[in-house]
């Protein structure tokens, strides 16, 4: 759905468009009221800014929610995003390894009382196994934390594939990137990349990306921010690994001031396994 087009929806046909995202009347209800958005960039700061799900709102959304590693039930469109998003895990392609996420997803649910919940999209299962050992062991406080934020992850991925940019309206970001990888002389492709700005309460993300071909993000974040603090964080250790090459940097993460709220601010990032380097770009 166009942009241009939820942003004129009446509230019902509106809320029925997003809640797929993740069915939590709250979220539903702020995303709506949140219109009209400039850009899809600008509903996705929005959205990202939502406090975040109470243990109820967790526990509703979850029973929905199908467990890792078994193909969603259904004809709903938020049973088409689970089979979308779980296609790309390839649990499927080895018996071994979908037989260890059923057994731990068995164990998290003696454990938690709740289906094991993880943002599949863009993990492997050997890495959904890593995560399902790590949180086994977390006291009920941190986990519930950390399943809001995840599902809040989810939410914001669906959200995005949802809501499509209008041409017209798909403008440059505030902020952008561009990420170069010195040691091949070659653009830093699959990059992901985090933005944040430095509130009263702490830091809030507002914007995500993925570094394209040319390794650049030109929607990063909103297509405005005001003067202050902010910071982009880089997953080198991911962009590496994927290419079994060993770094010293698991994650490279700038800091920088927004002195100009007219002026556009280009963070670009030179890398190399063992050494990193940056400048305020044009």
């Amino acid at each position: 759905m166009l942009l241009s087009i939820f942003n004129t929806l009446e509230p019902v046909e509106a809320a029925a468009a997003v809640r797929p995202a993740v069915d939590v009347d709250r979220w539903v209800d702020a995303v709506v009221d949140g219109r009209p958005y400039a850009s899809r960039e600008a509903l996705l700061a929005h959205a990202a800014q939502i406090p975040a799900f109470t243990d109820q709102e967790i526990a509703a959304a979850l029973a929905h929610h199908p467990r890792i590693g078994e193909k969603p039930k259904g004809d709903s469109a938020e049973a088409e995003l689970s089979r979308s998003e779980q296609a790309g895990v390839g649990v499927d392609r080895d018996a071994q390894l979908a037989q260890k996420l059923a057994e731990g997803n068995a164990a998290y649910e003696a454990r938690f009382d709740r289906v094991f919940l993880i943002r599949a999209a863009g993990r492997s299962v050997p890495e959904i196994l890593e995560n399902l050992e790590r949180r086994l062991g977390q006291d009920e406080a941190t986990e519930n934390a950390e399943v809001a934020d995840q599902l809040a992850q989810i939410a914001l991925l669906r959200l995005e594939g949802i809501v499509e940019a209008d041409a017209a309206g798909d403008t440059r970001s505030h902020i952008t990137t561009h990420v170069l990888d010195t040691g091949t002389g070659r653009p830093a492709s699959g990059v992901k990349v985090t933005l944040e700005a430095n509130t009263d309460s702490g830091w809030q993300e507002i914007g995500r990306g993925e570094t394209d071909d040319d390794g650049r993000i030109k929607n990063l974040g909103p297509t405005e921010v005001a003067i202050g603090h902010y910071r982009c964080t880089f997953d080198t250790g991911a962009y590496y690994g994927s290419k079994g090459t060993e770094t010293f940097f698991p994650a490279v993460v700038i800091e920088f001031t927004v002195a100009d709220a007219l002026a556009h601010y280009h963070v670009p990032l030179l890398i190399s396994p063992f050494a990193y380097s940056t400048y305020r770009g044009s």
